[in-house]
């Protein structure tokens, strides 16, 4: 078609898209293009210059255009420029020739040139078209003059052209420049890269008007939303469109391949990153030019944007254009500020790569960025992904890095780092050391995983390769699993490697490591007790205060809570930061604390720690301290909270990594769920599995005492009393026959109270009292509670005055409750109903407050003809109920007398008695005489039955 039928066509064009045609936001640049083709119809040379991002559509645009100037006639002839052709010479020339229809003799000449510019220039670069003899560049020239002469009007396209020859280039370049009033239109597409620059720059490219530059920028979010709702709808457009623009940056190949893995996860609708998308980043990298590649690799490995700029001194990155290529990527999609939009394009980048390349930038970037004093942890992560170190250097930099990670919590970084370091094995000691914190990396979540590596920490220090804080990790194990034997053996031989060595590190932890194995292994310093001092009365003056702590645990335990002991903890929880080593010193001082009475200190430091210990990832340290927490709401008369928290203890690691310290919390959750009067869910603990070796600890006898306390509640009191048994002889044994801290003698005998044999219940009664100190008032109100029940009436009721005195004090609602229990029975007894009925109530009030069952009489039960008046049955529920005097009508009334007897005994009228009578019935529901004895005994029996 001649150029002025192809002009009045295209003066009638709308400039549109082809509706079959994926173009979206592509309108303007269009528009510009058909703007140009109407200049070069009217007889103007244009040239056309279209840039873009990889994915953005140059392609697409070009072969559009292209396909609309052909329906106007328009001759076109196109060329793809590729880099593995870009040295040879009039490559994309010869393109635009074999896609022109030649006559003949000029498609002879044509390869005839070609063929000598291959034979002359075959080695040439593209930026060294001066190896092209000029009088071949000319002939070359005249050709394409021929071509355009032969095709007008002509559109002549070159995609990529940054890959295009040198000598091509020129050639369209001079022909765009001497060619002016040709209908004839040159159209480029480039990617804009360092590259591409500089091969148009050496193109003599002519500036405006006859050339121009046509942008194609990334969608904004409605392009992004046209795209969505093509495929997913308006509704998921609407919703989508946001995070979809912020995972592509708008390049339309991206958000095409993302939606069409949204699509296949099918509705609702969420935006999915999947193989397409990553197929279309990589797509996209290899459209780039080789050097953004490279940095591409180079961001996906480092990650962190903070240190992109020490990527300039790598060898391989050129730090000229490090910025702009930067800038290439974030037009791309791939970047936004430096750092990765999504972690699906930094995968795909990186699975691009082989093994070994990976590893090797890994390695290349960690050691620039311990060069330029990044942290350890930041280099470490690098070194990781290597998998693999070859230096002393790189295996300081990861044993650092691990101190660091347990510091901050992140196991995951700490175990990575020492597997890595465990594999190098530069020494033995260097391997003692590694697996020794490879333990302590794996006892913080589940200590009988880390027991696998006990073998290996006993073979090490036997042959004395443990040095340093690191000594403790073997023996903390060993006390922890019940192996005291072995401890000791192991302890014994670390002391003469350090002392050998002047190892004072490891003496400072191997002596507090002494403290603990006689703290909770007794017998292993008393043996059977008969010759044994007190451990801690003649400790050295240079003894540490984590071992001291320990110590003053011990003494607490043989000697009763004191002032000095819990200073001393209070000292060591201020001076000593929570690590694996401080552990059970900072446990002990908390436990001397409880033992003293001092809960609000106490409750502060569990809290502070528990805090500490989840921001480390410490499970089973937070399960040890959620334990004394539990023990707390236990001391505190909160069993409710106390079975709760315990409960949730036994739960955060698995009951076979417990070790002897599950007596711990499964001590209180027995005791609690006693209390409660849950005695189901306290049977049920009680099949919970203990090792043999708990019982050779402290904590055995506790669990002891909760059992005992248990089994009693169900009815087993012969079991019961083996187990209270068992605990006075361990503990005179171990020299903890301490009533403060193991009340055995009440518990036994509550059991003889319940047998009958009310004298050997007062003579265990007796003798606890006598060991209880001043200011213990816990104990106190429970012996004196206990001896009250074995004291003949007359004596009662001071014993009891007394014990609720000491009960006021102790800051026990449970202890409370239980004592004016007692005490208000006493006064019943006493026909002093009025007070017997306030302590009643209040006991009552106190037991529903903490959630606890009142415990059955104390009392010996007498035979029934001898009971006194008051106790005939007298239910605890009626007391709140009748007043005294209708109280003593009643009690009366059941023991058979009428009603003028009871008026003469009471120096009342009948009619009084009548009266109180009438009010009783009423109160207790019931219609009879006859029916009394039966509500007075069994209250809502008789209710139900009347």
């Amino acid at each position: 078609m001649p150029a002025t039928a192809a002009l009045a066509v295209l003066e009638g064009f709308d400039g549109l898209p082809p509706r079959d045609t994926a173009l979206h936001e592509r309108e303007g640049q269009l528009s510009l293009l058909h703007s140009l083709l109407q200049d070069s119809l009217r007889g103007n040379t244009r040239l056309a210059v279209v840039s873009g991002a990889a994915g953005h559509g140059k392609t697409e645009l070009l072969d559009a255009f292209a396909a609309q100037a052909q329906g106007l006639g328009v001759a076109h002839v196109a060329a793809a420029a590729c880099r593995a052709e870009q040295p040879v010479p009039f490559g994309v020339l010869a393109q635009l020739f074999q896609s022109a229809d030649l006559p003949p003799h000029i498609s002879t000449r044509v390869s005839r040139l070609l063929g000598q510019a291959i034979s002359s220039g075959g080695s040439a670069m593209p930026h060294e078209p001066g190896v092209i003899p000029p009088r071949l560049f000319h002939q070359m020239g005249t050709a394409l003059h021929d071509l355009v002469e032969l095709s007008q009007p002509l559109l002549i396209s070159v995609d990529d052209v940054q890959y295009a020859d040198a000598p091509s280039l020129l050639c369209l370049s001079t022909l765009a420049r001497r060619r002016r009033t040709a209908p004839l239109l040159l159209l480029l597409s480039e990617h804009p890269s360092p590259q591409s620059a500089s091969v148009l720059l050496n193109a003599e490219l002519p500036p405006e008007p006859l050339s121009h530059r046509v942008l194609l920028p990334p969608l904004s979010r409605g392009g992004v939303r046209a795209l969505l709702a093509a495929r997913l709808g308006d509704g998921a457009a609407a919703r989508l469109a946001d995070d979809c623009l912020a995972v592509t940056g708008g390049n339309p190949l991206l958000v095409r391949r993302l939606v069409e893995d949204t699509a296949a996860q099918g509705e609702p609708f969420a935006l999915h990153a999947g193989p397409r998308f990553e197929r279309a980043i990589l797509h996209c990298l290899y459209r780039c030019d080789p050097y953004a590649r490279t940095v591409a690799r180079q961001m996906a490995v480092l990650d962190d944007p903070e240190y992109t700029p020490l990527l300039s001194r790598l060898s391989d990155v050129d730090p000229r254009c490090l910025s702009l290529t930067l800038g290439v990527l974030e037009e791309t999609g791939f970047l936004r500020e430096g750092a990765w939009r999504h972690p699906k394009a930094r995968a795909a980048v990186l699975h691009e790569m082989t093994p070994e390349e990976r590893a090797t930038l890994h390695t290349r970037t960690g050691t620039l960025l311990f060069k330029n004093g990044a942290p350890v942890t930041a280099v470490a992560r690098h070194l990781i992904a290597a998998s693999r170190i070859d230096n002393d250097c790189a295996a300081s930099v990861l044993l650092e890095a691990a101190e660091e990670g347990l510091a901050t919590g992140d196991t995951a970084l700490s175990s990575n780092c020492l597997s890595v370091a465990y594999q190098y094995g530069r020494s033995e000691q260097h391997r003692a050391t590694t697996t020794a914190m490879l333990f302590r990396t794996e006892w913080r979540a589940d200590p009988r995983t880390a027991a696998r590596r006990i073998p290996t920490l006993l073979d090490a220090a036997r042959e004395g390769h443990l040095t340093g804080r690191h000594v403790s990790a073997l023996v903390d194990a060993l006390l922890w699993f019940g192996r005291p034997e072995a401890a000791l053996d192991a302890l014994e031989r670390m002391e003469r490697d350090a002392w050998q060595r002047q190892d004072v590190e490891a003496s400072a932890h191997l002596q507090a490591r002494r403290a603990t194995l006689g703290l909770l292994y007794p017998a292993t310093v008393y043996g059977d007790g008969t010759s044994a001092a007190v451990l801690g009365e003649e400790r050295p003056r240079w003894t540490s205060s984590r071992s001291q702590v320990l110590s003053e645990l011990l003494r607490v335990l043989q000697t009763g809570p004191n002032a000095a002991s819990a200073l001393t903890a209070e000292q060591t929880l201020v001076t000593h930061q929570l690590t694996d080593e401080t552990v059970p010193s900072l446990a002990a001082a908390i436990d001397v604390l409880l033992l003293d009475g001092r809960h609000a200190s106490a409750e502060r430091w569990i809290d502070t720690l528990a805090s500490v210990t989840r921001k480390q990832s410490a499970k089973a340290w937070h399960a040890l301290f959620k334990s004394l927490g539990a023990r707390l709401a236990l001391q505190r008369g909160n069993p409710a909270e106390a079975a709760r928290l315990a409960e949730a203890a036994l739960a955060e690691i698995p009951t076979g990594s417990w070790g002897v310290m599950i007596g711990l919390p499964l001590s209180v959750a027995i005791e609690a769920h006693t209390l409660q009067g849950a005695h189901h869910a306290a049977l049920a603990q009680l099949q919970t599995p203990t090792p043999d070796a708990m019982f050779q600890t402290p904590l055995g006898l506790r669990y002891l005492t909760a059992r005992g306390r248990a089994l009693l509640g169900n009815g087993q009191a012969q079991p019961a009393l083996d187990d209270f048994l068992a605990v006075g002889e361990l503990a005179a044994r171990w020299r903890m026959d301490v009533p403060a801290v193991l009340p055995w003698r009440t518990d036994a005998a509550l059991v003889h109270l319940l047998r009958g044999d009310t004298a050997r219940a007062r003579e265990l009664a007796t003798e606890q009292l006598a060991s209880v100190r001043q200011g213990q008032h816990q104990v106190r109100a429970v012996t004196l509670r206990v001896l009250a029940a074995t004291s003949p009436a007359e004596e009662r009721g001071k014993l009891l005055a007394h014990a609720l005195e000491a009960a006021q004090q102790c800051g026990n609602p449970v202890v409370l409750a239980q004592t004016l229990h007692e005490t208000g029975r006493c006064h019943q007894e006493a026909s002093q109903y009025s007070k017997g009925r306030m302590a009643l109530l209040r006991a009552r009030q106190l037991a529903e407050e903490c959630g606890v069952q009142l415990p059955a009489r104390t009392l010996p039960e007498a035979p029934r003809g001898r009971q006194p008046a008051a106790v005939v049955g007298g239910s605890d529920e009626l007391v709140g109920i009748l007043s005294d005097a209708e109280m003593r009508v009643a009690a009366l009334a059941v023991r058979g007398h009428s009603n003028r007897q009871i008026a003469a005994k009471l120096f009342v009228t009948v009619s009084t008695v009548e009266q109180h009578l009438t009010r009783v019935y009423r109160k207790l529901g019931i219609k009879r005489r006859s029916d009394l004895t039966l509500a007075l005994h069994g209250g809502d029996t008789a209710r139900t039955a009347s």
